[in-house]
């Protein structure tokens, strides 16, 4: 799990405890993955919940070795959404973090999302991506207010198999009703894209999330 350590979410007042017992031992643990966490947590159960085919599908199993069943639903996951762990566990020095003897298993979230192999990209890379929403978008919209408006947008859509674009929506809306109309007919006449592939090859969707301030997709 990449980063564990550094996005595993428990309650605030918990987090500090992990942090004084993964730190001394592996101080980069926050910085590089394939770290082993064997040898903090005992008596772990893993809830595993995906998004199939627009449905949820939750397993739960014992132990950090993933059961077929948890493992058959991951290979199911639709791309472009979240992987969600909630890890219940003890750990294996209860000395070496505060405990009342009653409240020791623990429990915190693991996300992490799929992607495919091979990303969908717009024909001529994230530079000609860029100064197509220029010229369409930023250009088009005039007044001194424009740029602050659109910052504020963050919108998604999907590159299908065949690399067209479907399901262009506002994630999160610039204020201004006749920017957003802007943002969706840019992004409904957007050249086809070079769609993704997973590991066989094979092409499929890929859904986007283009946050206009600069955050990035």
């Amino acid at each position: 799990m990449p980063q564990f350590s550094r996005y595993f979410i428990l309650p605030y007042n918990e987090h500090a405890d992990f942090d004084r017992q993964v730190v001394p031992l592996y101080p980069q643990a926050y910085y590089y993955p394939g770290e082993n966490y064997n040898y903090l947590f005992s008596d772990i159960s893993v809830e595993i919940s995906v998004i199939s085919g627009g449905k949820l599908m939750t397993s739960s199993g014992k132990g950090e070795v993933l059961s077929p069943e948890q493992k058959h639903i991951l290979n199911l996951a639709d791309l472009g959404t979240d992987i969600k762990l909630k890890i219940q566990f003890k750990y294996k020095n209860p000395s070496n973090y505060k405990t009342d003897g009653v409240n020791d298993i623990k429990e915190g979230e693991y996300t992490v999302t799929v992607i495919p192999q091979t990303e969908a990209q717009y024909p001529g890379g994230f530079r000609q991506f860029t100064e197509y929403l220029t010229q369409n978008v930023i250009n088009r919209i005039p007044g001194p207010q424009a740029s602050e408006k659109i910052s504020q947008a963050v919108l998604r859509f999907t590159v299908d198999e065949e690399g067209l674009i479907v399901d262009a929506r506002i994630a999160k809306t610039s204020t201004d009703q006749g920017i957003d109309e802007i943002l969706i007919d840019a992004t409904n006449k957007m050249p086809k894209w070079v769609p993704a592939q997973n590991a066989k090859g094979i092409k499929v969707k890929q859904e986007f999330s283009i946050a206009l301030g600069g955050g990035g997709c």
